[in-house]
């Protein structure tokens, strides 16, 4: 008898110092957030500025990286984001969100909604919805069962509990209480993000080295439909901007190969290519998101010729996969794949492992958010796609004055564009960065002083050490004719290209 009450005593010291050890090791509170023990295998996580309470497993660990739009619970199974969305002085309001915010899992045949119901949670009223999506990892847990709790404080405030699991979910198990307080506090500011130092062929590096580290001005480069495939119209461009573009755009999709011929008559000339890849495939003529597909390892074999296509390239390439993904009209964006920012994450890095397998040095990779998330919640935030310090050598800008074709649609000088972003990102990142695409409508103003004041503001985004103007029209085929809604063209009014071949010289 004495033996076992001493092994129970014992029993119950290991147990307890275990627990206190984890405790210790999850103790938080930094002024404005708190992790504190609430009962055995639980704690309470308090966010004092956007007021409110949640209870979680205790071996859930936390990351705040980005506290001003979620924080994050993590184990190897589940996942908990806690979101603030704040509609204030948008078009937006709670309604907007709760009728919405779903919609973009009803487009995707791989995802499910399973349930939606009304829950109490310490007399505050969720709205849940649970779904699914078949599993993608045999190797790994996958974590493919979903569910939201939105809560909402006011008209113009909501707190969404998201969570993701490798096994079917029991909400009220996972967060027995939720609680909305009273807000009090300033929040603590998020991580600065900064890019780790790579082993870039000696090409790679020296371009990464002269137009993003050491360059003092800011380069152009340019998006001509026709080139690389007719080299003839970018030359003709450049004679008459007397300027030449050292960097140009080109896109592509897992529907297509690696364009060898293009690629190589855009080296022979000097020209580095801002590679855009599509995570989408054309499957039964329609264009589809391959995001499940990637990492289940169906385009494996695309990837390895890819990867060796680079290879043999050996030569610099700005490789910019799934840009403005926080927009919904790419397939790749959470908000038409489960509001699952994470699965962007994962293929990103999928494919970023695959090519280091391959010994790709010749890449310099490129994020790019769009300027403003369409729709516009915490969920589908940009830095929600962050895919980490190691996999992001240059960030990319991208906005454009869309004239006023379209209803809703207004004219905006160049830093009217900008500067509401740009000086956000220089607090978040210290990346070089780039504007990957933009350009000026003709509908709405004065396309050449558009210009004009673009490359005088342009010299004040001191971080911007690259631009690369898009040469091309977008069409409205509403009418059932192809009519030019947006003409983003440089080379066609006269005006235009003497304002660009005047301010261009500058930056010779």
């Amino acid at each position: 008898m004495k033996k076992i009450l001493i092994l129970l005593i014992l029993l119950m010291l290991t147990t307890s110092f275990a627990y206190g050890a984890e405790l210790e090791q999850l103790a938080l509170n930094d002024g404005s957030t708190e992790l504190i023990q609430h009962s055995l295998g639980y704690n309470k996580y308090i966010n004092h500025p956007y007021g409110y309470e949640i209870v979680l497993p205790s071996n859930l660990s936390i990351n705040q990286d980005i506290v001003s739009v979620k924080s994050r619970f993590e184990s190897e199974d589940l996942v908990v984001e806690i979101l603030y969305d704040n509609f204030y002085n948008t078009m937006d309001y709670h309604l907007t969100y709760l009728n919405y915010s779903n919609k973009g899992i009803l487009r995707n045949p791989d995802f499910k909604i399973t349930n939606e119901y009304n829950h109490y949670f310490n007399g505050h009223l969720g709205r849940i919805t649970l779904y699914e999506r078949r599993k993608v990892k045999t190797n790994e847990p996958d974590r493919n069962y979903y569910a939201t709790i939105a809560f909402v404080r006011n008209t113009n405030e909501l707190i969404t509990v998201f969570m993701k699991s490798s096994k079917p979910l029991y909400i009220q198990q996972i967060m027995p209480e939720f609680k909305l307080i009273e807000k009090s506090g300033l929040l603590k500011k998020d991580v600065i993000f900064s890019p780790e130092e790579k082993n870039f062929d000696e090409k790679t590096l020296k371009f990464y080295q002269e137009y993003f580290i050491d360059n003092e001005k800011v380069d152009f480069g340019i998006f001509e439909p026709t080139f690389p495939m007719y080299p003839y119209r970018l030359q003709q461009i450049e004679q008459m901007m007397d300027y030449s573009f050292p960097v140009t755009l080109l896109y592509n999709n897992f529907s297509l190969p690696f364009k060898t011929e293009q690629m190589n008559t855009a080296k022979e000339m000097g020209k580095v290519v801002e590679y855009t890849l599509y995570t989408t495939d054309i499957i039964m003529g329609e264009e589809t998101d391959i995001t499940l597909s990637i990492l289940e390892g169906k385009y494996d074999e695309y990837l390895d010729n890819l990867a060796k296509a680079f290879n043999e390239y050996d030569y610099p390439v700005l490789f910019r996969p799934n840009n403005e993904m926080n927009g919904e009209w790419v397939w790749y964006s959470s908000h038409l794949v489960g509001k699952d920012t994470d699965l962007f994450i994962d293929c990103w890095r999928y494919i970023y492992d695959k090519f280091q397998e391959h010994g790709v040095d010749n890449l310099i990779w490129v994020w790019n958010p769009n300027e403003k998330s369409f729709p516009n919640f915490s969920y589908n935030n940009y830095l929600c796609y962050y895919p980490g310090n190691k996999y992001v050598d240059v960030v990319g800008l991208t906005a454009y004055n869309t004239g006023n074709y379209y209803r809703g649609e207004i004219w905006r000088s160049f830093s009217e564009a900008y500067d509401h972003f740009y000086y956000d990102y220089i607090e978040r990142f210290t990346h070089p960065m780039m504007i990957t695409e933009f350009s000026c409508a003709s509908a709405g103003g004065n396309k050449a002083k558009w210009h004009e004041d673009m490359l005088n503001a342009i010299e004040n985004y001191h971080r911007i050490k690259l631009a690369v103007l898009w040469n091309g029209q977008d069409y409205d085929w509403s009418s059932g004719e192809r009519v030019v809604a947006r003409n983003y063209r440089i080379d066609l009014e006269e005006a235009v290209i003497n304002t660009l071949r005047q301010g261009l010289q500058k930056f010779k």
